[in-house]
């Protein structure tokens, strides 16, 4: 099979034209925190969201922030933890210097004013320890969000909001120099588009749950940041790992984003169940409900498969936890099953695994720095080495935070030097809209908890043919687009690995390699995908 090719965008000439210091784009917890931090220093900043401020990941979060700081508790079994569900391909020094300053970011946000409780901590799957820091009981993503965009509101940082990200500006070298930006006009789909120019541009886009048929992520996740990296010549590392929450809330024919139902539940002690009311997980894991995502998440697709109940979910039983602990110290699951007619206090609660989060992304270290100077990625958008090939539970909330305040500190400290005679990558028609439900139901069909390599072979087929857009500029075919990008790198990453590794599976072969643990890295040469080699091998040392 030849290399897969990669769309490009439809070109509109620029109407308007802003500057800053640098863009941040995004408005989530590594968004917010680099545009802050940033903004301490004095930089002009000027933050870029798809939605209004709140329209990401952030404040859907339910589990909370991972932090050792129980007396029990260390950031070298915090670090242990991480490493052991990240299946060998963890960076050591970021997992370090996560495990390290997490209780800082707590410490942190609580002077900013946030109401984080830290008695009793949590317990989540892959953790040896409570070190779940958590708010409201299950919305810790909310109170986050709360208090970075009230301090947000009241900084200096120039807020664009109804803004998509369509392409980096670069110049003769591939450095970065700004965005081409398209404003969401009146009617929600044409774009008009303008320049950004500044001297760093911050991806912090979130992820891509909306390429597969249901998820945890909102609407507006759709790979943007990933798909204009890859454009603008950045390595994407690790793409093929896409962390599938086991329990999503199950309804029939749900389509998109889905409520989820915090592990914190099963920590509190819930019970993955069949149909006949038997636990799903006993004798499949020394830590049984409380396994790594990746192990339960495989072991209820072989569940489903044996054919003697539903195909398409299990439930979890939280009866036994009972009305008042269900009521306050889970309000937000509980409110969600009852919208649905479900009351988790007397049934249980039919779940399924669902896209939750990319545990690969663009590559870069723990101050944001990419292989594109420039160009920098923060949050779900980048591979930073912390979670490998299998995230572990609330390591995300915290990553997003220390990585958006390095990055925000390493550019108000140092800007790179400015990029001269810009230009943009070549134009096309990009991806039809029309494709797009077709697409997600390939990717969650053959590029889901289990694989095998007809499945994504026949993926990558279609994707190839998949109808071109139009020449007009607009938010639909943008996120098609970019859902085609993010597809193809999925694809073409979970083929390069012949191993079961963290949560790549391949169908009836155990996660369990003695092979050494190598990292996939694709990027774009001449607008087609190669693994990357010698060229482009590492992250640029200076700002």
């Amino acid at each position: 099979m030849s290399a897969p090719r990669l769309r490009y965008l439809p070109r509109s000439q620029p109407l308007w034209e802003r500057d800053a210091d640098l863009v941040v784009v995004g408005s989530g917890a590594a968004g917010m925190s680099a545009a802050l931090a940033a903004a301490g220093h004095g930089r002009r900043v000027l933050l870029v969201s798809k939605e209004d401020l709140g329209g990401g990941a952030t404040p859907l979060a339910q589990g909370g922030l991972a932090a050792a700081i129980d007396p029990g508790d260390s950031a070298a079994l915090h670090q242990r933890d991480t490493l052991d569900a990240g299946a060998g391909l963890c960076d050591p020094a970021a997992v370090a210097t996560l495990v390290a300053e997490a209780p800082g970011e707590i410490a942190r946000l609580a002077t900013l004013g946030a109401r984080l409780e830290r008695s009793p901590l949590h317990l989540e799957g892959g953790h040896s320890r409570r070190r779940i820091v958590h708010a409201g009981g299950d919305a810790a993503g909310a109170e986050v969000h709360r208090i970075l965009r009230a301090a947000l509101l009241s900084s200096s940082v120039e807020i664009l909001t109804q803004g998509v990200a369509l392409d980096a500006l670069t110049d003769e070298r591939g450095s970065v120099g700004g965005l081409l930006v398209g404003m969401v006009g009146g009617d929600g789909r044409a774009l008009r588009p303008g320049l950004v120019l500044a001297r760093a541009v911050v991806l912090a886009t979130g992820g891509f749950g909306q390429a597969f048929v249901t998820t945890t992520n909102p609407a507006g996740l759709t790979g943007d940041g990933l798909a204009l990296a890859a454009r603008a010549g950045a390595e994407l590392r690790d793409v093929e790992f896409v962390q599938f929450h086991p329990t999503v809330l199950w309804q029939e024919s749900a389509r998109g984003e889905c409520p989820l139902i915090t592990e914190a539940l099963r920590g509190a002690g819930a019970v993955l169940v069949d149909a006949a009311g038997c636990p799903v997980m006993a004798g499949r894991h020394p830590l049984g409900d409380l396994a790594p995502r990746d192990v339960v998440s495989a072991a209820m697709q072989q569940r489903m498969g044996r054919g003697d109940g539903p195909a398409d979910h299990l439930w979890v039983d939280a009866t036994a936890l009972g009305r008042a602990v269900l009521e306050g110290d889970f309000p937000t699951v509980t409110a969600a099953c009852r919208a649905r007619g479900i009351d988790p206090v007397i049934e249980p609660i039919p779940v399924a695994p669902g896209a939750h989060y990319a545990c690969g992304g663009i590559r870069a270290d723990m101050d944001g720095r990419t292989c594109v100077a420039g160009l920098y990625a923060v949050g779900e958008a980048a591979s930073t080495g912390v979670h490998g090939a299998n995230r572990l539970a609330s390591n995300s909330l915290t990553e997003s935070l220390i990585a958006g305040r390095r990055v925000g500190n390493l550019l108000g400290r140092d800007l790179p030097r400015p990029a001269a005679s810009l230009r943009l990558p070549p134009a096309g028609p990009g991806m039809s809209p029309a494709g797009r439900a077709a697409l997600a139901a390939a990717m969650s069909r053959h590029a889901g908890v289990l694989r095998d390599r007809a499945g994504l072979e026949l993926l990558l087929g279609m994707l190839e043919q998949a109808s071109a857009g139009g020449d007009g500029l607009d938010l639909a075919g943008v996120e098609a687009t970019s859902l085609h990008t993010v597809s193809t790198l999925v694809a073409a990453a979970a083929l390069a690995r012949v191993e079961s590794r963290g949560c790549h599976r391949w169908r009836n072969v155990p996660a369990a390699s003695d092979a050494r643990a190598r990292h996939t890295v694709l990027h774009v040469l001449e607008g087609r995908l190669r693994m990357a080699g010698a060229v482009r091998s590492g992250i640029r040392a200076s700002a």
